[in-house]
């Protein structure tokens, strides 16, 4: 790939299609794994009573709520012990109250865009992976983040496709020193879900300059500013979104240590979680501090705020499958063969979970 130096000595990569999205490390885990998840959602939900995938599968849960923000907004003040749509960040209903204005359904098309998106990501994986390790660690980086068993969330109507793509860009765009064009998905993570400002806080420590960490972070510290001042002024709470989640049922690893019968749900979570950081813990010295400071922020908070959800968030970090991707280069191919089966088996029994057994993603 021809490169060229970017100011203050970093490698600024080709922006040509071909170079962006090359077939064999990119296009292909990605036509492979979108092919994967949405037959196993197919399957499940129309096996074993199921009536039939009709977006349904792809669309519960997190979804519903979603849809709900999008078609008739986050209704008043929360009131009692009563779920609200207030927990949810205003980006993706945005997107889908956008693609319902230009007469498209939003439902369909913001899947399709999922998927879209999806690809955008694993091209960033590619980028930044084969920056920091060479090309075949690079390639085991995207086939691991695209075959983990979470990995067919990103077809599903949730935001996870988006936080992926705009995390990993983020970091590619400050290491090209593109830090205008890289404030944009940082601004957009910020507003995906509340714990998105933490990749602001993270590159923070990758950007060792105050008038970088303005440029790149300032917009989405101003843009969480502004939604809490919207929500002050909504239902006079600025802090409504983490407020109203305390009405939701969470366990934490307290919680699950002293009665783990109680909450087997969240096992699945926990052993994705433990996997991805555990890889990013093995060869964390290879790669940039601030990935691990990322992966940290992003994920172990989640042992004490609540850990449903948590396999999927591992899903959406990327560190830990560059990590990965160095691990596995370095296996013999019966260890590579293994994993891969493994993650395929795994991944088709998340979807029967969530699909036909009810299991939050």
């Amino acid at each position: 790939m021809v490169t060229a130096p970017a100011p203050g000595g970093r490698t600024r990569g080709a922006w040509s299609p071909a170079s962006l999205f090359p077939v064999r490390e990119v296009v292909l885990p990605w036509a492979v794994s979108r092919g994967y998840s949405v037959l196993l959602a197919f399957v499940a939900a129309t096996i074993g009573g199921g009536g039939g995938l009709q977006y349904t599968g792809l669309s519960k849960w997190d979804g519903a709520w979603y849809l709900q923000i999008a078609n008739g907004g986050y209704g008043g003040e929360p009131t009692g012990a009563i779920q609200t749509p207030w927990p949810f960040f205003p980006f993706l209903p945005g997107v889908l109250r956008a693609l319902d204005r230009l007469g498209l359904p939003e439902r369909g098309s913001m899947l399709i865009l999922n998927e879209l998106i999806f690809l955008v990501a694993l091209a960033g994986v590619w980028r930044i992976a084969r920056r920091h390790t060479g090309d075949g660690p690079a390639r085991w980086a995207v086939w691991a983040i695209a075959l983990f068993p979470g990995a067919f969330v990103f077809s599903m109507l949730y935001p996870s496709s988006i936080f992926l793509a705009a995390s990993v860009w983020a970091f590619v765009l400050v290491e090209e020193r593109l830090d205008v064009l890289a404030a944009i998905p940082v601004a957009v993570t910020a507003l995906v879900r509340p714990n998105g400002l933490v990749l602001a806080v993270a590159l923070v420590f990758a950007l060792r300059s105050w008038r970088r960490v303005v440029i790149v972070c300032g917009p989405a510290v101003v843009a969480v500013g502004a939604w809490a001042a919207w929500c002050w002024y909504d239902v006079s709470d600025p802090l409504v979104f983490l407020t109203a989640k305390e009405q939701w049922p969470e366990v934490t690893v307290k919680g699950f240590v002293t009665h783990p019968w109680d909450f087997d749900y969240v096992v699945p979570h926990l052993v994705l979680a433990v996997v991805a950081i555990g890889a990013l813990w093995l060869v964390r010295r290879r790669l940039p501090a601030s990935w691990t400071i990322f992966t940290a922020l992003y994920l172990l908070p989640s042992l004490v705020l609540g850990m449903v959800g948590l396999g999927r968030y591992a899903n959406e970090c990327f560190p830990p499958f560059v990590a990965a991707g160095v691990l596995l280069e370095r296996s013999r191919r019966v260890v590579q063969a293994t994993v891969v089966v493994l993650a395929l088996v795994a991944q088709a029994v998340c979807v029967w979970w969530v699909i036909h057994e009810n299991y939050v993603p």
